[in-house]
């Protein structure tokens, strides 16, 4: 795995869409999506070459008699369209090394009443497949982007609670000062409780940065990258700052009809349809041949028709000698399957149940989309009325800051009095970065609704 080491505050930070690239570069579960979307388009390509013009040639049984040194075989060439009526024609002859080429024979058959639609299925499920495999595919790109985007936020958190801490630490430490400023011996107890707090914020401190190093280092090798963090001064070294607010999407905006479970229930119930209007309880077909015969024999044609309706079964064949048709052959056939007409009942039970069940699906689609809709509504204006208010807290406490540094240096206040107003600048700040990932992971959610990023166009 390609990894890149360097220390914080030596350089500057990965960029964040650096480190999100990487990070879906190394998932091995997209890797195996990717993998498997190949897999399919390669089955797609052997479909084709199965449903296409077909072409086999044989040499047929290969037979040498040593009496009389005579080598003979039977070879057949065979053609065949599937898609076109399941067309097929069939040609074979027997040769021998004496006798020359003898039985000639010409066989063509297909389907009169070609079912096209069985045809048309398949073309359609393939299709379907592959899309579904690209679209698995795209979903977990985003799937795999919205964790990377939270666990980046969970470090955003430890930090702002290492920060946050450090307010409590500052905040301790100028009541430890105001302690010893009052004349308190070391031995008395006031003293000695105020000056624990300020180390128990001390190692409560060092331990949650340890911690947060830890987490680091450990997010960066996901990414494919290696992190030292030695003696972090600032905190705010770590906190990505080429991270922007991004426009929210409107989930209005996208046709009701992409979302991913109305689009499914839809698919499934035009497949569905055409696989009942495909499932026909008749058939037809038909054949015809013609065989070149020698030593006096006379060439025949021979011609077939073969139908099945239900559970009946009929077939109608002639041979016709060409140099004596007096000797015509007539075949006829007939078979009849009772139980097929008991389950043509059953079947046409289990489609009405189907056609129940199809419109479920959908009218619970439509109101997981209704749902679903809402939600996102809502979540929406929870954002932008947390971004409001972190703009406005933020700009507040940067002016803050800006006014007490310039008291600390005009010896009006202490040193910990104007970190303290520093940590609540640099947790605003956190707060923002931290809204704008939310806003981030909320667009990748929205997206992950439907089956396509085109919008509705609004101005039509």
């Amino acid at each position: 795995m390609l990894s890149f080491c360097f220390s914080v505050g030596a350089l500057d930070l990965v960029p964040t869409k650096d480190l999100l690239a990487s990070y879906l570069e190394h998932d091995s579960d997209l890797m195996k999506s990717a993998i498997n979307l190949q897999k399919i388009k390669l089955d797609q390509e052997v479909s084709d070459i199965d449903s296409g013009f077909s072409i086999q040639l044989s040499t047929g049984a290969v037979k040498f008699v040593f009496d009389d040194k005579n080598l003979s075989l039977s070879p057949n060439v065979n053609i065949s369209f599937p898609n076109y009526s399941n067309f097929n024609t069939k040609v074979s002859a027997e040769i021998s090394s004496k006798s020359g080429v003898n039985d000639v024979s010409i066989k063509t058959s297909a389907d009169l009443l070609s079912n096209t639609k069985t045809l048309e299925i398949n073309r359609l499920k393939n299709q379907r497949k592959l899309l579904e495999a690209e679209r698995e595919l795209s979903s977990k790109v985003l799937e795999k982007e919205q964790a990377f985007y939270k666990n980046l936020q969970t470090l955003l958190t430890d930090t702002s609670s290492i920060i946050s801490k450090q307010q409590d630490y500052y905040s301790d430490k100028i009541n430890f000062e105001k302690i010893k400023a009052q004349g308190y011996a070391k031995s008395s107890s006031t003293y000695r409780r105020a000056e624990m707090k300020v180390i128990d914020d001390e190692h409560d401190i060092e331990s949650k940065e340890r911690s947060l190093i830890y987490d680091y280092q450990v997010f960066y090798t996901e990414c494919g990258y290696e992190i030292e963090i030695e003696n972090v001064s600032d905190y705010m070294l770590l906190i990505p700052s080429d991270i922007e607010m991004v426009e929210p999407l409107n989930v209005k905006d996208f046709p009701s009809a992409t979302y991913n479970l109305i689009e499914k229930a839809v698919w499934n119930q035009k497949i569905a349809e055409l696989e009942r209007a495909a499932d026909r309880n008749y058939s037809f077909g038909a054949n015809a041949g013609y065989t070149f015969l020698k030593d006096g024999k006379s060439d025949s044609i021979d011609l077939g028709i073969d139908g099945t309706y239900s559970g009946v079964t009929l077939s109608l064949g002639v041979e016709l000698p060409v140099s004596e048709p007096n000797k015509t052959a007539l075949t006829l056939s007939a078979k009849v399957n009772p139980n097929t007409f008991k389950k043509e009942k059953i079947e046409a039970q289990k489609q009405e149940l189907e056609l129940k069940e199809e419109s479920i699906t959908l009218e619970s689609a439509i109101s997981s989309y209704d749902k679903k809709v809402q939600e996102k509504k809502l979540k929406l204006e929870q954002l932008l009325w947390a971004k409001n208010t972190n703009d406005r807290n933020y700009s507040m406490y940067e002016n803050l800051e800006n006014d007490m540094y310039k008291w600390f240096k005009q010896g009006i206040i202490s040193e910990s009095e104007y970190l303290s107003a520093k940590v609540n600048r640099e947790k605003s700040f956190v707060s923002q970065i931290s809204n704008y990932i939310d806003m981030i992971v909320y667009n990748s959610e929205i997206r992950a609704m439907f089956t396509t990023n085109e919008k509705i166009n609004r101005d039509e």
